[in-house]
């Protein structure tokens, strides 16, 4: 089977999307099907190959507001003209997540982008491009793609009626031991992009209480800075006279799973997310975590290994009191039971072969798969 994978970029590292379209086609090259990773450069050239990923030329790529839009002359042309079996976008509200040919059938990977929260980032440019563009591509979508059973929640909610496959995404098991050293100093830390979604103005609002109790907590934010937001937060950081808190750009690989495993606890106090794959990191390296209820974390409760809580500052703040008041040995045991759930449930060679179930049903070559639902 040929399959092209769009994206609208895969240059920005710490993306869920990049990490899981990279991960997919690896896995479907695994089991011998023709993929090729289809997305913009960042340069003005018009073609760059890179193993089976092609990045082609964004036509406004020099024109502010235009070069957001990611219109590609070249990456419609090249689709258009493809001989494949699926066109499988991943993302929305952009020019390479609407790219299609009636030779293929097309699904859709929409990674949280139509949850409520979701939808109010930048709506009067979503609701142009979804007038304009975007509006015929969900209809034209035969198959939709969720991580959570939350996700088919927002699809079915935004009133698309179309199949949606359940596959959560797979984790990476990086081979770390993780120390036990029970140290004095202990690390509260949230990875992720810099952007207002992510909550983190809630988060060091209600660290600014947590500070004057727990004295051997420190707590690290780190990621790429987006659209500026650093500033507003180290801004706040500084009106609440913070003394440990620290903002620290990103890492990749192997590197931010050193960085994971060296903390004690994981914070994500995220508005929206479809799935947050730094979850699933966090407890791969056996590091417990405490995720906001806007995510599909749900498990972090029944498998013992962290807290689903509102994300409020009180919620938040409770739920923080609780966390960092328990020894070391029970955030330890919390770790190792986490590390157990994602070797159990959420391997990437599972997600892809119920991915490519997923394909060959809509190619009418399969029975119904039973993560499908019509």
């Amino acid at each position: 089977m040929h399959v092209l994978q769009t994206v609208s970029s895969t240059e920005v590292l710490f993306s869920g999307i990049t990490y899981c379209v990279n991960e997919l086609s690896k896995g479907l090259i695994n089991l011998e099907q023709n993929v090729e990773i289809l997305s913009l450069s960042s340069t003005p050239k018009s073609w760059v190959s890179s193993q089976n990923e092609y990045k082609f030329r964004n036509n406004f790529l020099n024109i502010p507001f235009l070069n957001k839009s990611g219109y590609s002359s070249d990456m419609k042309n090249y689709i258009a003209a493809s001989n494949s079996n699926i066109v499988h976008t991943h993302g929305l509200w952009m020019f390479p997540n609407i790219y299609r040919t009636s030779n293929a059938k097309f699904v859709i990977s929409p990674h949280g982008m139509l949850a409520e929260n979701a939808l109010k980032f930048s709506p009067i440019k979503k609701k142009i491009f979804y007038s304009l563009f975007q509006k015929q591509a969900l209809a034209d979508a035969q198959l939709f793609f969720a991580s959570a059973e939350s996700e088919f929640d927002d699809i079915r909610n935004y009133g698309l009626k179309a199949p949606i496959a359940i596959i959560p995404h797979g984790v990476n098991i990086p081979n770390i031991k993780k120390a036990k050293t029970y140290k004095d100093k202990k690390i509260a830390v949230s990875i992720g992009r810099l952007h207002p979604k992510k909550g983190l103005d809630t988060l060091i609002k209600t660290w600014s209480r947590i500070e004057p109790i727990f004295s051997q907590w420190d707590l690290k934010i780190v990621g790429p800075n987006e659209s500026g937001y650093q500033i507003e937060l180290e801004k706040l950081i500084n009106k609440l006279k913070l003394s440990r808190v620290t903002i620290e750009p990103p890492m990749y690989g192997s590197e931010r799973d050193l960085l994971l495993s060296s903390c004690d606890l994981f914070v994500l106090p995220s508005k929206t997310e479809n799935f947050a794959m730094t979850v699933a990191e966090s407890l791969a390296v056996e590091i417990p975590v405490i995720a906001t209820k806007a995510t599909p974390w749900s498990g972090l409760q029944t498998n013992r290994c962290g807290w689903w809580v509102e994300g409020d500052e009180v919620s938040l703040f409770e739920q923080l009191k609780v966390a960092l008041s328990l020894p070391e040995r029970q955030l330890v045991d919390m770790g190792q039971r986490g590390k157990k759930w994602m070797q159990k449930d959420f391997s990437w060679e599972t997600a892809c072969k119920k991915t490519l179930e997923a394909y060959e049903w809509i190619e009418n070559k399969g029975k119904l798969p039973n993560h499908i639902y019509t």
